[in-house]
Order: structure tokens, then sequence, then C-alpha cells
């Protein structure tokens, strides 16, 4: 129906010129002939540059789109020569031996009130809480710790056992609430009261800030809420010690101080033969550990 539509004219102006040559008129049919093909000649040259066209404006899209591609090329190309240009620093590595044994989750808060005079004469107070969520790590470096063994009396002792703590989990500071006041009066027949003031946002911005970039830094050495914990997971640090070294000699002290004769834990050593029973007893009874820490 598409090719009907489209050389309609043309296949009635053929049929027509059929008909009259086979009628014997042939003027009239060979005329007929040549105006449907003129007429088709026509419409093939105005599809002709239909399809030049919108080839052209293809070809100027893709052109677009190739300029485009380009632009982005080159920038890509400039930000790789920039990271290949920079130069990843490693300042310092240390090696990391710590023993975690307790994660405290806890929620507490860091309250502040304080009175200033700022731009010569201006008197202010604000207070606030921020409310601090933690998880932190406690536990022993265990490079700090010290031993001595006495292979006489297959017995290690160990020093400088100090429970600290050791890192953070997740940690979050938020503001529950901040006010500050200017003690000023509203003109100059009022008495001055404490009243709150609109160009002192930024200042209070600039306090809270700083207030909690300082708590921050200060709980990078331990929360001092925290203080607390240290003697009561004391004996729980011995315990676990004593079931780390408890297979491999029969005795383990405690004490509190090294002197020169104590070694780091990467200096430690056992003779042979004490190691390798107290390994035998370890594997021939699940108790082993449980006995060490009654000899130590």
């Amino acid at each position: 129906m598409t090719i009907i539509k489209r050389y309609g004219i043309f296949i009635l102006l053929i049929g027509l010129a059929l008909i009259l040559l086979l009628n014997k008129v042939f003027l009239w049919g060979f005329a007929a002939m040549g105006v449907g093909l003129i007429i088709f000649g026509i419409q093939q040259l105005i599809n002709l540059n239909v399809r030049v066209s919108q080839f052209q404006s293809r070809i100027e899209g893709l052109e677009d789109k190739n300029k485009s591609l380009a632009k982005l090329n080159d920038k890509l190309e400039e930000e790789i020569a920039y990271l290949k240009e920079r130069q990843f620093q490693i300042t310092k590595i240390r090696n990391i031996l710590e023993l975690n044994l307790f994660e405290v989750d806890t929620n507490f808060n860091r309250p502040v009130v304080k009175k200033e005079t700022i731009a010569g004469d201006r008197e202010i107070k604000y207070f606030g809480s921020l409310n601090i969520s933690i998880q932190a790590k406690f536990g022993i470096d265990c490079k700090e710790l010290r031993f001595k063994y006495l292979p006489e009396s297959d017995e290690l002792i160990v020093a400088n056992i100090n429970p600290k703590f050791l890192s953070f989990g997740n940690r979050k500071l938020e503001w529950g609430f901040f006010e500050i006041f200017e003690f000023r009066s509203q003109n100059a027949l009022a008495e001055k009261r404490w009243m709150t003031t609109d160009n002192l946002y930024r200042y209070a911005n600039k306090v809270k800030e700083d207030y909690r970039l300082n708590t921050e830094k200060s709980l990078e050495k331990g929360p001092e809420e925290f203080e607390w914990i240290y003697k009561p997971i004391m004996q729980t640090v011995i315990n676990t010690i004593k079931g780390i070294f408890g297979s491999l000699c029969k005795n383990i002290s405690i004490v509190e101080t090294a002197d020169e004769t104590f070694v780091p834990i990467d200096k430690l050593r056992f003779e042979a033969s004490h190691l390798s029973e107290g390994l035998n007893s370890a594997e021939s009874s699940p108790l082993s550990m449980g006995a060490g820490d009654k000899r130590g």
C-alpha cells in the first residue's frame, strides 16, 4: 500500500500509456509514458535530496558528539597526567601488636558553660551539651610487655602489664543543644539583661566547632570518662596472658616493672625440651590452661 500511495500517479500514467499503445494510439501512449517517467524521476530526486539532508544532519550530530568526546578525552588525559605526577608518600610504617580484650559501646555528654568578653566590650555567655556516642576498644599493647624466662624452674615472669585504650570503632559527636546570650540593652533607656543577638550566630558556630574538635582530639588519648575501667580489667588481662603462655611453661608470675634482664616479646625464647613438654601436655589435657593459671 505504501508503494501504491507513493508512486500512484506514475503507475496510473504507465497503465494509461499501455492501454493507449494496445489500442494503437501511439502518440498519446508515448506521451503518457513520458510524463509518467518524468514524474517518477522527480519523485526519486526528491527522495534522494531528503535522504542526503538526513545523512548530513546525522553527520553533523556525530561531529558534535566527536567534539564532546574529544574534550572529555583531553580532560581525562590531564587528570591521568596529574595523578601520575602525584607521589604517594609514606611517612612512617609501624608494627602493631595489640590484644583487643574489650569493646565498650557508650553514650555520654560533655557540657560547656563559659562567660567571656569579645570585641573589646561585648559581654557574652554560652552553654550547651555535646552528645558523644563511641565504641572504645581496650586491651594491651604486646610490644610494651617485658618477659624473663627462668629455665631452671620453667618460670615465665611478665612485667609492664598496662591495660590501655587502643582505638575507636564508631565515633559520633553531635550537639544536643547550644545557647549563646549577650548582656545588653535593647535601647539607651532600657536596663541591660541577658538576651539573644542575631549577629552572634557566626561566633556561636565557631565556638561549637572549636569545642567539638578539641573534644575529638582529647578522645584520641582515651576518654577520661573510662579511667575507672583500667583497674577492673587488670585481672582479666592477667588471666589472658596466663592463658596464652600457660601451655608453654609451668609457672607464670606477674610483676609490675621490668629491669634490664627482661626482653620484649619478639626476643622471648623457651628451651626446646620444656617447649615440647608444654605442647604435649596442652594437647593431652583440655584443662592445661586452667592448671597453668592456678600455678601462676
